[in-house]
């Protein structure tokens, strides 16, 4: 029981850790200050440039960026130049959803390649000297392929999400509840992709 309660408190620490803060939380609390006081527009470039700054700093402490974080500041970065071009809030915020579907069909489409985009990913960032052992398993690839698949879905997910969103509540309450849930989501689906390789792999 003690061992299923710090199981759970670390999965938690992960998806609640000081990225999450950085990347989700900061935003949002920016975002939320500037459109109660009717400068829309100010926390939008705020926000946007946060969010490109994270990436870049990240960049420069680990001198290494995975192919979804460079996506999503350019997204970011494409978001923010038309809402300040176009001078329409809603671009910002419909730039997200076009990336989530674009991310899905390279994931999918990925899924025809030698290695798909998630062992690339994982391969590139975590696991940089896999054993040959373990590369020559047929269920290796599998493996990949089963969550790159996921992750696919996942991106199709948060995309309808966030249109019924767009749709149904405040710019506010959609920004804050499609960044928070999306960065809960990714880091989950993370933390499952990891938990599942190693069932998966040991699985006889």
């Amino acid at each position: 029981m003690e061992k299923s309660s710090l199981k759970n408190q670390s999965m938690l620490k992960s998806i609640f850790n000081k990225d999450f803060i950085v990347s989700a939380i900061i935003p949002v609390i920016i975002f939320s200050l500037f459109d109660r006081n009717g400068m829309t527009m100010n926390g939008i470039i705020l926000c946007g440039s946060w969010s490109i700054g994270v990436v870049v700093i990240n960049f420069i402490k680990k001198h290494q960026i995975n192919a979804l974080a460079m996506m999503s500041a350019t997204f970011s970065g494409i978001g923010l130049v038309g809402t300040i071009i176009s001078k329409n809030p809603t671009f910002y915020f419909i730039a997200p959803i076009a990336q989530n579907m674009l991310i899905a069909a390279v994931f999918f489409g990925s899924l025809y390649f030698k290695k798909p985009l998630i062992q690339i990913i994982v391969e590139q960032s975590y696991l940089k000297n896999v054993p040959e052992v373990i590369k020559g398993n047929p269920k290796y690839k599998v493996n990949w392929k089963i969550l790159t698949a996921a992750w696919g879905i996942l991106n199709i997910t948060e995309a309808v999400l966030k249109i019924i969103l767009l749709n149904v509540v405040s710019i506010s309450s959609y920004y804050a509840i499609s960044t928070v849930c999306g960065n809960v989501l990714d880091s989950s689906l993370l933390i499952f992709s990891i938990l599942f390789s190693k069932w998966y792999l040991k699985k006889k």
